[in-house]
């Protein structure tokens, strides 16, 4: 089955982006995954419990005069515009998710990340997402609503409560599910063939009515996983977190202890802290976040060939780049390619002499592109080109130096030839003359 098949090409295909560790490239990716998953795709849970006990206890009195009118008005207007400072960040953070997602996605189907250039190519794209997920959030939440009202008249008490906490699981499981598929599989959609949320799904909904069982074999897998990777993540984070956060605490300790302009660098060692720790999260997420997003994908292109995005990152995945195989192949060494780029074959003509010349042509017509991945790039980022692949590198200009170099070898052995025979001659003359 597919979906089984693909978590190992999962694991070979985002090796093949992150290995090796390219600092700029880790930590572009780690910026766009904090966004990524956030904003109006998330939601909580039900607190539900046995909680009349509580209730049984008896209440202590409250003077009923003190209500309202003994808060300050400067308070009141104080938290107004934290809420409202609050849900425009919230929305800020969602948009820009909904645009990261696409940022994402690009990033991984062409194995270099551009931030802002993926960013304006798709900020229509991303606002589309946005007003999609807003939609659905705005039905998630007049359908509860609905529910509850036409079940329950009144104020409900905790029964009732409980009752409707039972009847949001399976509404939100389903506001879930399609947010998922929305982010992971009609995302790719749009992306590919330049189409809307809706047109997006209806172009994605007879890949899933036709392959029903791989998609539910995926989200079986892919919740397994996560919730084991969930909690493997938050001991990581934690541990990383403390370690990170620990120097950060002394030093603001100090600063504040030291008083006056101390406070105020207290309070910039302590966001320095924060945000720290948010990189560390960050980047301990990313590569997760990569692997389930690469699953995904190729899962889509295994279901339906039109929609494959990433056909070349499948193919390393699955029959090896330059002889080197993919995920449980073997490979035998007397058919792979040496350090220099040429088969055994060719090696072999090379050493007899044989198809010097053809070599030497071939090579010369190889372009840097051809023996370099585009995507390969150096320590820090996507801009010097370099292949994990690829050992010598020899220009056009360095064969037809090797070429001259032969030619005039051979010139020289030529002469030395000449010489000595002239020399021989010379001899035979003299013996002939004797003394």
């Amino acid at each position: 089955m597919d979906a089984v098949d693909d978590l190992g090409d999962a694991i070979d295909v985002t090796r093949e982006l992150l290995v090796p560790v390219r600092v700029g490239r880790w930590l572009k990716l780690a910026l766009v995954v904090l966004f990524v998953g956030g904003g109006l795709g998330a939601g909580g849970g039900v607190p539900v419990g046995d909680v009349e006990p509580l209730l049984d206890q008896p209440t202590p009195g409250v003077e009923t005069d003190v209500g309202v009118d003994t808060v300050p008005d400067e308070v009141i207007a104080a938290l107004g515009l934290l809420i409202v400072a609050g849900f425009l960040l919230w929305i800020a953070f969602a948009i820009v998710g909904a645009i990261m997602e696409f940022v994402f996605i690009e990033s991984l189907r062409s194995n270099s990340v551009h931030i802002r250039r993926y960013t304006r190519a798709n900020l229509g794209r991303g606002l589309r997402l946005f007003g999609f997920r807003a939609v659905a959030l705005l039905l998630l939440g007049g359908v509860f609503g609905l529910a509850v009202l036409a079940v329950f008249d009144g104020i409900p008490d905790v029964s009732s409560l409980a009752l409707a906490g039972v009847f949001a699981i399976p509404l939100y499981l389903a506001y879930a599910l399609v947010m998922r598929f929305t982010s992971e599989f009609v995302a790719p959609v749009m992306l590919l063939e330049e189409r809307g949320v809706l047109s997006g799904w209806r172009r994605f909904w007879p890949t899933v009515t036709s392959n029903w069982g791989n998609y539910a074999v995926y989200l079986a897998l892919v919740w397994i996983l996560q919730f084991v990777l969930n909690i493997v993540v938050g001991f990581v984070v934690a541990i990383g977190a403390l370690a990170v956060a620990i120097p950060f605490v002394i030093l603001g300790v100090l600063a504040y202890v030291m008083g006056g302009i101390g406070v105020y660098l207290a309070v910039v060692i302590g966001l320095v802290g924060v945000v720290s720790v948010i990189a560390v999260f960050a980047l301990v997420q990313m590569p997760i976040r990569t692997y389930f997003q690469y699953y995904a994908l190729l899962v889509l292109g295994d279901t339906n060939a039109d929609l494959d995005l990433i056909p070349e990152q499948r193919r390393i995945a699955r029959e090896g780049k330059n002889g080197v195989g993919g995920a449980g192949e073997t490979v035998d060494a007397s058919e792979g390619w040496n350090l220099t780029g040429q088969t055994d074959s060719q090696a072999s003509e090379t050493e007899s002499g044989d198809g010097t010349n053809a070599d030497m042509n071939r090579e010369s017509s190889t372009t840097p592109e051809d023996r370099c991945s585009a995507d390969d790039a150096g320590f820090w980022g996507d801009t010097a080109s370099t292949s994990n692949w690829d050992v010598t590198d020899s220009s056009e200009s360095d064969w037809t130096d090797r070429s001259g170099s032969k030619d005039g070898d051979e010139s020289d052995e030529s002469n030395e030839s000449d010489e000595s025979d002239t020399s021989r001659n010379d001899d035979e003359t003299d013996d002939d003359r004797g003394w």
